[in-house]
């Protein structure tokens, strides 16, 4: 049996229309929250990403930007025991938003910070891989 680790279980889900969040609590206490817009725009699905670009994290300035849309119709499934599928106003329904995404995307100051730290150190990691023999850069 597959155990998930704290920080990718989710212990509620929410989704607030009138404030257009989209919210998770985690079992490790942690409380993500999205702009239902952005949630949008950061969608998984190949469609709106692209076959490449699938697996790649959104900027996470697409959090921040105006909303262009409301939504008042979004409805969430149980993807397995991976995430979810939301399923928007729009008709889109492709996209299925597993839980280490949704952490790896949380748009709090807290964990953007510790993701600016993860690529920092990953490319000091990067660069001091690219020296020579000799240890020259």
């Amino acid at each position: 049996m597959l155990l998930m680790s704290k920080s990718l279980t989710p212990t509620r889900v929410t989704v607030d229309r009138e404030a257009q969040t989209f919210t998770l609590v985690w079992a490790d206490g942690h409380t993500t929250v999205y702009p239902l817009d952005g949630l949008r725009r950061a969608c998984p699905c190949a469609s709106c990403q692209g076959h490449g670009n699938m697996h790649t994290l959104p900027d996470p300035k697409i959090f921040a930007l105006p909303s262009l849309m409301r939504w008042d119709n979004l409805r969430v499934e149980p993807a397995g025991s991976i995430g979810l599928r939301l399923i928007w106003d729009d008709g889109h329904d492709t996209g299925i938003y597993t839980w280490e995404r949704l952490r790896a995307m949380c748009p709090c100051d807290a964990c953007r910070a510790s993701q600016s730290a993860q690529h920092a150190d990953q490319g000091e990691d990067d660069h001091n891989g690219d020296k020579d023999a000799e240890g020259n850069d």
